[in-house]
């Protein structure tokens, strides 16, 4: 009886022990070896080697106070319906002459396989050039920068509306797939060159006299030109397509006809949203004032005991994982890429240990951007890190560094 005590004993201290060194692990510093130190003043470039696990990370630290560094976002093959490579959406970008793209990294999640036609719809907000192509969805997991460069991080909801008559209807979603969930969809000439909407289940309206494109901040009159339940209506490229599903009852719908006209308005909230030159959306909110979000600690902590280095789990947010993330703090921006599901080189981050390392980089507000395959870190057109699919994967947009072009 005293043996099996005493060995009750050393193995709950061994599993505190363990406990405790795991939860501690992620807080280590690791290895920074600087690469392409020359490229511009206020931009730091590192490979960086947690030394607590197997993982290679890939940092991009850009200075805030550096007027010649900006912040873009790039939209694949341009329109919402497409796939592109992060390394040829930033040599487009260079070809377009007015700035060079130094640093690029993947952005957000969406659509990646054909889903019925819908392939490249993305799942958060998106802005790019001041013009809101998808409205917010992960409230709390958006960043923009506006035309001063100012970083803004604060939840934001999309507030829209089409009125004809004495009739106002809330639009709920821009640019996105019939299947999601909204019931009132505008279609901009960004998406694609049609709907994809293959069933009549609802009525798809022309818009016409528009100005375009669609601002963070719009208010215009428009013509209704025409009216179908057939679907799949074709996107004109100065013009608009509302879609308002068959459950919805109310007196409006019956307004839209022919040659009919009125107002549709869109606005963020809160209002400094409005201001927003680039803007990315992610999945899950990393850091908040300087503090891991408390779902993902306790989840750390739930399965601490659970915890085995480097290995992939079912649910993604505790799988070890190639990760790209986008933080930052008073004085920097931070773009991260953890390699994975490369046991000799790189087996990847749960998102706890991804946000425990930006803090330990000097991270105090941070988002958890698409990983995987899409994990991609690109400088200066070449692609540095090791994607884990052996090859770098078409992905639907991409976040950019840029600068004066020579």
């Amino acid at each position: 009886m005293r043996i099996l005590l005493r060995l009750c004993a050393v193995l709950i201290l061994f599993f505190h022990i363990s406990a405790v060194s795991i939860e501690k692990r992620a807080d280590a510093a690791g290895k920074k070896t600087q690469l392409f130190s020359d490229i511009s003043p206020g931009l730091k470039i590192y490979r960086y080697d947690w030394d607590l696990e197997t993982c290679v990370l890939y940092i991009a630290e850009i200075s805030r106070d550096e007027p010649a560094l900006k912040f873009e976002v790039s939209l694949a093959n341009s329109e919402v319906l497409g796939k592109e490579t992060v390394r040829s959406m930033a040599m487009r970008r260079t070809q377009d002459g007015d700035r060079k793209v130094v640093v690029a990294v993947n952005g957000g999640f969406g659509v990646l396989g054909d889903m019925r036609g819908y392939g490249g719809v993305l799942e958060n907000i998106y802005i790019q050039d001041g013009e809101l192509i998808t409205q917010p969805t992960d409230n709390d997991a958006c960043f923009g920068v506006t035309e001063s460069g100012e970083f803004i991080s604060t939840p934001v909801k999309m507030k829209a509306s089409i009125k004809i008559g004495d009739h106002s209807l809330p639009i709920g979603c821009i640019n996105q797939r019939r299947l999601d969930g909204c019931q009132i969809t505008l279609y901009t000439p960004r998406f694609g060159d049609s709907t994809r909407t293959n069933r009549r289940r609802g009525k798809e309206i022309r818009l016409s006299g528009l100005k375009l494109p669609i601002s963070p901040l719009y208010a215009n009159n428009y013509n209704v030109d025409t009216v179908s339940t057939n679907g799949n209506s074709s996107i004109p490229e100065d013009g608009l397509i509302l879609w308002i599903s068959s459950q919805i009852k109310e007196p409006a719908v019956s307004a839209f006809k022919q040659n009919a006209s009125g107002t549709i308005t869109v606005s963020l909230d809160p209002p400094e949203w409005n201001d927003v030159r680039h803007a990315i959306g992610g999945r899950i909110r990393l850091l908040k004032n300087g503090k891991i979000n408390q779902e993902l600690v306790d989840l750390h902590k739930k399965n601490l005991d659970k915890h085995v280095p480097g290995k992939r789990n079912q649910f993604l947010n505790l799988s070890h994982e190639p990760r790209t993330a986008l933080g930052y703090n008073e004085d920097t921006l931070y773009l991260a890429v953890a390699d994975g599901r490369q046991p000799k080189y790189s087996t990847g981050l749960t998102l706890y240990e991804l946000a425990s390392i930006l803090i330990d980089l000097g991270a105090t507000e941070a988002i958890n951007l698409d990983g995987g395959s899409s994990s991609t870190f690109v400088v200066n057109d070449q692609v540095v890190n090791k994607p884990s699919g052996q090859k770098e994967r078409e992905v639907l947009n991409a976040v950019f560094i840029t600068m004066d072009a020579d």
